[in-house]
């Protein structure tokens, strides 16, 4: 009687095409079993290229048209390269470029709203209400938008807020008037000329719950607005002090922008502190993904917004050890302005179940604390059974490290840039990957850091976190740190010669 054919015996093209169906941590289990397997691994940039993918926390884009034209062993080099490269970042090497700040918003009696979104840099001078975006060193067929609008003529109050998005040529305003019994509006446009967005379901959305507000009490309002490919957020907070201490009334609404001008999807609430917290009290928001969003006050809650005729359906509440200042969360970017070389082509992006957010609080020893946290704890639910209100010991410390903040961080993905302040006008800059390939294949190119570390609080305590990463010390920069961005392949730094926006008139970019 003949032997059954095993796996072990079929075509080596077989058994890899098989494999790639494997999760990624699969497929490293299959190939530790036998010699075979390993050298069927080792034979297919397929396989590699699948586990690399899966180790940095990254996932593949579809139906792009560069993945077509570009072979597994180029995309695996290309992932391979950047990894390295991110490492052998040097601060203090002379910047591949720079880019001027132009002098209107460099009065430092106005408050400059700043962000950096595909590769173009979004100001806004809130009490001159002037707006521009400016493209930062465009690669030769990157999609670039530059435009200026004068005082003036957007009508944003120093109340609301302005989001642009060169990737879908948007541009939104979020406003709200005392005469329409302070209810937000938001006006949808186009980046490069004034009209309609085109893909946008009318030119206003509009807020279908204003917040409840005491007779008599008025405070101050601020609006923040977020927008995440199909979502526009607005989140509506009035702070008051009162003689029990500070209150906060808030709200958020999402749309929904490109199918209707009104949605159900909105939270609202009340949150009170006491006087001596007032100052690091904020609630903010980031969207984690399409399904869901963040919401961070005292705790951090997960809603999910999959149904927008309804309200976002709170999943769970992660339970903080301190209170939160801000919350900060850098999703992945649908960059459509990416170099179109062939080696060049991005076929991937970060896996919002899997990327970091860093979290500022008060509490620290010095200017406060800085969680690095895992969004991977907040995919898995199902480990926390049916837990409403989860406590920090059950979710924080394998999740999470925490490092006393005092000075910049800028974050993409897995990977993180943190600025410290180690002297008058100096800084010390270190990267860390918090990738799992990262960890295990460091390569020497950095310290490993898997023992856990412990931060002192203000008031007593202490708090011990255990998430692994590597480390690298790359250089020091005389000059003060006023901001910087991480994108794929570039840092940028906006540097001065003090805490002042006013000393800042260049963008540093340094490439990865």
């Amino acid at each position: 009687m003949k032997s059954k054919a095993g796996f072990l015996s079929l075509a080596e093209e077989l058994k890899s095409y098989i494999l790639s169906f494997l999760p990624w941590q699969d497929i490293l289990r299959c190939v530790s079993v036998c010699k075979a397997l390993r050298h069927t691994y080792m034979s297919s940039s397929e396989l590699q290229y699948i586990t690399e993918l899966g180790g940095q926390r990254l996932i593949p884009v579809l139906n792009t048209d560069s993945s077509d034209h570009i072979s597994f062993s180029e995309r695996l080099k290309l992932l391979r390269d950047q990894a390295q490269a991110w490492f052998k970042l040097d601060i203090g090497h002379v910047p591949f470029g720079t880019v001027s700040i132009p002098m209107y918003f460099l009065d430092s009696y106005a408050d400059v709203a700043m962000s950096l979104v595909n590769g173009h840099l979004c100001l806004w001078n809130e009490e001159d209400d002037c707006v521009t975006i400016l493209p930062i060193l465009p690669k030769p067929s990157q999609r670039s938008i530059e435009r200026y609008w004068s005082p003036g003529s957007l009508c944003v109050p120093t109340e609301g807020d302005v989001f642009m998005d060169p990737a879908q040529d948007l541009i939104a305003i979020a406003t709200f008037g005392y005469e329409s019994g302070e209810q937000v509006h938001v006006a949808i446009g186009t980046l490069n000329e004034d009209g309609v967005h085109p893909e946008a379901a009318g030119r206003v959305l509009i807020q279908s719950v204003v917040p409840e507000r005491e007779d008599g009490v008025y405070g101050d309002v601020r609006l923040r607005l977020k927008c995440f490919g199909k979502y526009i957020a607005v989140q509506y907070c009035r702070t008051f002090e009162s003689y029990n201490g500070s209150t906060c009334i808030w709200s958020l609404q999402i749309w929904d922008w490109r199918h209707s001008t009104t949605s159900n999807s909105v939270l609202h609430g009340t949150s009170r502190i006491e006087s001596r917290e007032a100052d690091f009290m904020r609630i903010d928001f980031c969207f984690l993904g399409n399904d869901w969003i963040l919401v961070a006050s005292h705790d951090l809650k997960l809603y999910s917004i999959e149904d927008m005729f309804k309200a976002p359906q709170l999943l769970t509440c992660f339970l903080l050890p301190v209170w939160a200042v801000r919350i900060r969360c850098i999703p992945p970017i649908h960059d459509n302005s990416r170099p179109q070389t062939r080696a060049q082509q991005t076929v991937w992006e970060s896996d919002p179940k899997h990327q970091l957010l860093s979290i500022v609080m008060g509490g620290g020893p010095h200017r406060g604390l800085l969680f690095i946290i895992s969004t991977r704890v907040f995919a898995n639910l199902d480990m926390f059974g049916e837990m409403r209100a989860i406590p920090w010991e059950y979710w924080g410390p394998l999740n999470a490290r925490i490092f006393a903040h005092r000075g910049r961080i800028g974050i993409r993905g897995n990977r993180v840039l943190r600025a410290f302040n180690v002297g008058d006008r100096e800084f010390e800059f270190h990267v860390m990957d918090f990738s799992p390939l990262a960890i295990k294949h460091r390569q020497g190119l950095g310290r490993v850091v898997r023992e856990p570390s412990t931060v002192e609080l203000r008031w007593g305590g202490k708090l011990t976190t255990y998430l692994p990463y590597v480390e690298v010390s790359s250089g020091k920069k005389s000059s003060f740190v006023n901001s910087m961005w991480v994108d794929v392949d570039r840092v940028y730094l906006l540097c001065g010669e003090e805490d002042d926006f006013a000393t800042t008139d260049q963008l540093q970019v340094l490439e990865i």
